[in-house]
């Protein structure tokens, strides 16, 4: 559990803080994060630990969860991966090799005298509680 909406995303650290500051195992820092916040939710007969028949969510590290150095492999929901890290980096391959090739190609079509548009920047809106509609502001966001 964390107060730090930010955090929350990142309890492996939280977990870590315990054994740091807390003087902890590392399996009670990584129970005070998994198994029992399911015990005092009641949901501890379907998650919150890896059993056959519990819902399976899974995040595989690349190093002990509870290092600063470790990162996500793998996320797995309901069955479903949802983060590769290789699938990631292969397809940040395939995005710049296919950058690479339309800028070659605006160049190529440039040089052959084709008309070229210019570029028109955009003023970034922003949406809040109290926009109306949904056609946002260009001004600076004050909330």
């Amino acid at each position: 559990n964390s107060d730090d909406a930010e955090m929350g995303r990142r309890l492996n650290q939280e977990a870590a803080k315990g054994v740091k500051y807390g003087g902890m195992s590392q399996e009670d820092a990584w129970k005070m994060v998994t198994l029992n916040p399911a015990k005092l939710l009641h949901l501890d007969d379907r998650m919150g630990s890896v059993k056959v028949g519990k819902d399976a969510d899974l995040v595989l590290w690349t190093d002990n969860p509870l290092s600063i150095m470790a990162k996500v492999s793998k996320t797995i929901i309901d069955g479903t991966i949802y983060f590769d890290s290789d699938r990631k980096t292969a397809m940040e391959n395939r995005n710049i090799e296919e950058r690479a090739r339309i800028i070659q190609k605006m160049i190529l079509n440039r040089e052959a005298g084709n008309p070229v548009k210019k570029y028109e920047h955009k003023k970034e809106k922003f949406y809040h509680c109290d926009s109306f509609g949904e056609e946002g502001e260009t001004s600076t966001n004050t909330h």
